[in-house]
């Protein structure tokens, strides 16, 4: 049975050089995205304030 570790490594050596700094951009925004969720849901949810779903 093949190791989920290896494929993924064996992917990923595959990729191209642009297609690995796409990846390592997508993860930094994640966890980016993780860490300040708070600010964000609640700078969303001020944004759209105007609008009143509790009717």
């Amino acid at each position: 049975m093949n190791n989920p570790f290896t494929r993924l490594k064996n992917w990923y050596s595959e990729q191209t050089s642009t297609a690995k700094g796409f990846i390592w951009i997508g993860l930094l925004l994640i966890i980016g995205i993780i860490l300040r969720w708070d600010y964000i849901s609640s700078r969303v949810v001020a944004a759209f304030g105007f609008l009143n779903f509790n009717q």
